[in-house]
């Protein structure tokens, strides 16, 4: 290998990470409403005929570009895609997306999450003593976890049981 083969240029950071969502207003109220994340854009049905008409058939089709942009703390952005007649299955353990919350805040989100209708499993601790981790998914069925650092309270020890995490929801008035 010579010198341009041998390693890769640096990446700076990563600037989005996607998931897939059915409802974009439901996306909005679970992940701005509940979890407590920034809405940074909403790239709904009238702003995308708005500002590309040339893609108008794009906008009712299965894998469209119609999303939220949120962002929790100075994270990377989180691209919510609107992507429809996907099959809502048990959530899987991986992929998902870990949220660092607060030892101190653990236990009060979720009973945030439950007062909500949201199945959790923890809290666990799969990594070192302090560690702990509340698992949950989105309405949507994609898996997410809170996860902490100087956890004193009572643990589960190894992975969560990801078939009780799926359910139907809709946001509460």
């Amino acid at each position: 290998m010579n010198e341009s083969q041998s390693s890769a240029p640096p990446v700076d950071s990563i600037a989005h990470i996607t998931l897939p969502i059915d409802d974009l207003a439901v996306g909005e109220a679970f992940y701005v409403d509940l979890l407590g994340a920034t809405l940074l854009r909403r790239f709904d049905r009238a702003t995308f005929l708005e500002r590309r008409p040339d893609r108008a058939h794009e906008a009712d089709a299965d894998n469209s570009p119609l999303h939220l942009a949120v962002r929790f703390g100075d994270g990377p952005e989180l691209h919510l895609f609107l992507q429809r007649n996907r099959d809502r299955q048990t959530p899987p353990p991986h992929p998902h997306l870990a949220l660092v919350v607060d030892a101190d805040d653990l236990l009060r989100f979720q009973a945030r999450l439950r007062a909500a209708g949201v199945p959790t499993d923890g809290p666990r601790r799969l990594g070192p003593p302090g560690h702990a981790s509340v698992y949950f998914a989105d309405p949507c069925g994609n898996s997410l976890e809170l996860v902490t650092t100087g956890y004193r309270d009572a643990v589960q020890d190894g992975p969560p049981t990801m078939s009780a995490l799926g359910y139907a929801w809709t946001p509460q008035e």
